[in-house]
């Protein structure tokens, strides 16, 4: 099975993607964001992992149904 990552973009827009490129090299080498194109505005946005804890359950479905479609960076 798939493992998704909820993401949340510069524009606070709330997407998933299938990988979150270079994740296992953490926070403290690389920095947290990464571009990703966000699926709701459709512009190259530097995006985050989102704390899912602090999200409702729906934003969590909408955000799960919301794609990223490809990485850049």
């Amino acid at each position: 099975m798939e493992q998704r990552t909820v993401v949340r973009c510069a524009e606070g827009h709330l997407f998933s993607t299938s990988t979150f490129p270079l994740q296992n090299l953490g926070p403290g080498r690389l920095g947290p964001g990464r571009l990703v194109r966000c699926p709701r505005c459709g512009r190259l946005r530097s995006s985050v992992p989102a704390d899912v804890q602090e999200l409702s359950g729906g934003q969590l479905a909408r955000a799960m149904r919301l794609e990223a479609a490809e990485f850049l960076a």
